[in-house]
């Protein structure tokens, strides 16, 4: 089992993806791209190496983040997070990039975002159901996003192609910041983002993160559907992750299976919990499923 903290620092928004028994970690990284960190136990982690910089034909000028790579028909699909290049104000978009091997280099599809759907949209994420049908999840930006005189990012589902190029449909709103926990920072903007979807027993669970990133309150909630387009429900009980007195922040997770077969729950943290910030550093925590929900076995230090 790993040992928390993992020496990877100034990084944020970490996936691992498992392919043929070794992993890779991508995270926000580089002003202009992402890194890839190797490993065979999630416990050595190889230097990092770059895996996509922008071209010059890219839709992103700045602001490259929540990378997720999946493998569709033997190819690697990165989808990420930049800063539309045609636009001064902040606009952010998802973006699409495919390589040859995990490590890269991935080379943008075109000069547009994945779609666009007339707002800010941030942490794309890919559920493939037992049926093969895929669907994206995103996050609203909460950029010029008011609700109640607040701004406000709300998480997002649209269905996706079978080549995992482009939208099928419309997204939909599944969930908003409406639980007492989501609002403890006093900011006049609320978040709802990093998705991520698990299947169990027939049952989808979405895990999302709350609070400022860069805030002692950032962490993970998580909300139950019986169907991937929602309606999504949240626990009560939220959130399943949140700081403690050696973490602080703890949040925009991913999951990935173990070495023993095991779930794993892989997230940022701060790097110093005395003073949060963006230098965030990665942790790794046992996931499992309790009386129909998510339990992380976490924050831990260890």
């Amino acid at each position: 089992m790993s040992h928390n903290p993992l020496p990877i620092t100034n990084i944020g928004d970490p996936y691992i993806l498992k392919d043929r028994g070794r992993y890779y970690l991508y995270a926000t990284s580089l002003p202009d791209g992402f890194y890839v960190w190797q490993s065979d136990d999630l416990t050595h982690w190889s230097a990092p190496s770059v895996c996509y910089r922008k071209q010059a034909h890219s839709f992103g000028s700045r602001d490259f983040w929540a990378p997720e790579v999946y493998c569709f028909g033997g190819r690697y699909f990165l989808y990420y997070t930049a800063q539309w290049k045609k636009s001064e104000d902040e606009d952010l978009r998802i973006g699409l990039a495919i390589a040859d091997s995990p490590l890269g280099p991935f080379l943008d599809t075109g000069d547009e975002p994945l779609f666009d759907p007339g707002y800010g949209v941030l942490d794309a994420h890919v559920f493939v159901d037992d049926d093969g049908r895929k669907y994206l999840y995103y996050s609203r930006a909460g950029h010029n996003h008011f609700v109640n005189g607040a701004q406000e990012s709300d998480v997002y589902v649209a269905p996706l192609s079978d080549d995992g190029m482009r939208l099928t449909g419309e997204g939909v709103c599944i969930i908003k910041t409406d639980q007492e926990w989501e609002r403890r920072d006093n900011m006049n903007q609320y978040w709802n983002e990093g998705p991520f979807v698990l299947k169990h027993e027939g049952k989808y669970h979405l895990m999302y993160s709350a609070n400022f990133f860069a805030g002692r309150n950032y962490g993970v909630g998580g909300a139950v559907a019986d169907h991937p387009m929602g309606p999504f429900v949240k626990y009560p009980d939220n959130p399943i992750l949140k700081a403690n007195d050696q973490v602080s922040g703890p949040g925009h997770n991913s999951v990935v299976e173990g070495p023993d077969g095991g779930l794993l729950c892989v997230y940022h943290a701060h790097t110093d919990p005395s003073h949060p910030s963006g230098d965030r550093q990665l942790y790794i925590d046992p996931l499992r499923f309790e009386n129909g929900r998510i339990r992380v076995l976490g924050p831990t230090v260890r």
